[in-house]
């Protein structure tokens, strides 16, 4: 049986492990990226169902993650789910423009990353604050 291929990225490397124990005692695949770059060269290399990505990332930042993915044919379906502990409208707004598909803040609840996760694997997950 395949499980989905999640990669997840996010510079906090004890946040990144966390994450990456949690999904996988879920039955996801994990791949784990820490910088912009290593996010969008994973993804396009890779067999990947969903990106959960932080938007404070060395070496691109989540939105010109989420930009690049989009603007590729071959990531533009990527679901994006962004974590941020970031709440301005400034930042919903330009992840609205590039098509992610969910926007969780931080602190966030682990039944809520595992929910942001199914619905958006699922197709159901629309752009909206957890």
């Amino acid at each position: 049986m395949n499980h989905p291929r999640i990669l997840v990225v996010d510079d906090d490397l004890e946040l990144l492990e966390a994450l990456s124990i949690r999904l996988e005692a879920s039955h996801y695949e994990v791949l784990a990226a820490s910088t912009g770059e290593d996010a969008v060269r994973l993804a396009r290399r890779e067999a990947i169902d969903l990106v959960l990505l932080d938007i404070g990332l060395p070496c691109g930042d989540g939105h010109t993650v989420s930009e690049r993915l989009k603007a590729d044919p071959t990531t533009a379906g990527l679901p994006i789910v962004l974590l941020s502990a970031r709440t301005s409208s400034t930042d919903y707004d330009r992840a609205w423009d590039n098509g992610v598909t969910k926007y969780l803040t931080k602190p966030f609840e682990t039944d809520e990353l595992l929910l942001a996760v199914e619905t958006a694997l699922d197709g159901s997950g629309a752009l909206a604050p957890a």
